[in-house]
């Protein structure tokens, strides 16, 4: 089991933003990690706040991003048809699985990408209201 110093500090600073911004804060607070512990220890943050229920996914596909072309979508993130079912680590499988594997650090242009690209995170506060970004 890996220990991700300040883990409450990184949740804080990434609470209803976007997953680049917990990927960010893990090696803000802990910047003796090397990219790849850090990929590692996001990873690890994400499968723990999924089981202990600080998060959800959007469900691949599921309309609920508001954009020019969709100023009105079906869903939002209160609905439950919005949220992903599958279980924590499935949905893990499924992030590392989407993971570009060329990234090397950070300002990767691939990893910018795959922050798009993958599911959006569903942050849920102590009285299980939910924030996204």
């Amino acid at each position: 089991m890996m220990v991700v110093k300040f883990f409450d500090e990184v949740v804080r600073d990434s609470f209803g933003l976007w997953l680049s911004t917990l990927f960010s804060a893990i090696g803000s607070w802990n910047p003796e990690l090397t990219f790849e512990q850090r990929k590692y220890a996001f990873f690890y943050m994400i499968e723990h706040l999924l089981v202990n229920g600080k998060i959800k996914f959007i469900k691949p596909g599921a309309d609920c991003y508001i954009s020019p072309n969709n100023p009105h979508p079906k869903l939002s993130i209160f609905n439950d048809e919005a949220h992903w079912d599958l279980g924590a680590k499935d949905i893990v499988f499924y992030l590392k699985e989407c993971w570009p594997e060329s990234a090397r650090s950070e300002s990767d242009g691939e990893l910018t990408v795959y922050f798009y690209e993958v599911p959006g995170i569903i942050w849920v506060d102590e009285d299980g209201c939910f924030y996204a970004s």
